[in-house]
């Protein structure tokens, strides 16, 4: 990210100056990890200074919340409406998410490494269960599983499951040294997606 300078124009107010730390703090996150996201990084990529940070944010790990929190809303509401305009039918569904999911992606790649680094962040630990706990209710109720003869506590394991596998297969599209392009993620994983739903 290009940091601000006088000659770019006023500094930004708070609702811009979030978006403009956020922006910086998820390039450090994925070019060097969740460590490198700290307040003197932040200011140095944004041109910004440790007031303004302290004006916005406790601490460098509210600041990574943040950043979780936003990736992790943006793909929720994607997620629910392309459930919404795909119909009734379970692979439709499937097929939609995993498209608006890669969409997502495909648009800004870096949201690939808090799918997978905040596992190893201690301080976003309860986020990232709290957000794969509600993708899973996401899973279990809106694809309309709720009539299959599966226990409910199997359907939530598979979902979880899947939560897993995604994300690895998301990871896998962006390696160039594997041969899983777009359309493999796409149009086989949701093949392994619905056939993990309906295992019994």
């Amino acid at each position: 990210m290009t940091p601000w300078t006088p000659q770019r124009g006023a500094r930004p107010g708070p609702a811009a100056r979030r978006a403009v730390f956020r922006d910086a703090g998820l390039q450090l996150w994925a070019d060097s990890g969740w460590a490198a996201v700290t307040a003197p990084a932040v200011c140095a990529a944004t041109g910004l200074d440790a007031a303004e940070f302290a004006a916005e944010y406790d601490s460098a790990e509210d600041l990574l919340g943040d950043i979780f929190d936003e990736g992790t809303e943006d793909r929720a509401a994607v997620v629910l409406a392309a459930i919404e305009a795909a119909g009734p039918n379970l692979h439709a569904r499937i097929h939609a998410c995993l498209v608006a999911v890669a969409d997502r992606l495909d648009a800004d790649p870096r949201q690939s490494t808090v799918l997978v680094e905040a596992v190893g962040c201690p301080s976003l630990r309860a986020r990232r269960r709290a957000a794969n706990r509600g993708f899973a209710a996401i899973i279990v109720g809106e694809l309309g599983l709720a009539q299959l003869p599966i226990e409910p506590e199997q359907l939530q394991t598979a979902a979880h499951f899947c939560l897993g596998g995604l994300a690895e297969l998301f990871l896998a599209s962006q390696d160039a040294g594997t041969a899983i392009d777009r359309t493999l993620l796409v149009e086989h994983g949701t093949l392994l997606f619905e056939a993990s739903l309906t295992a019994r």
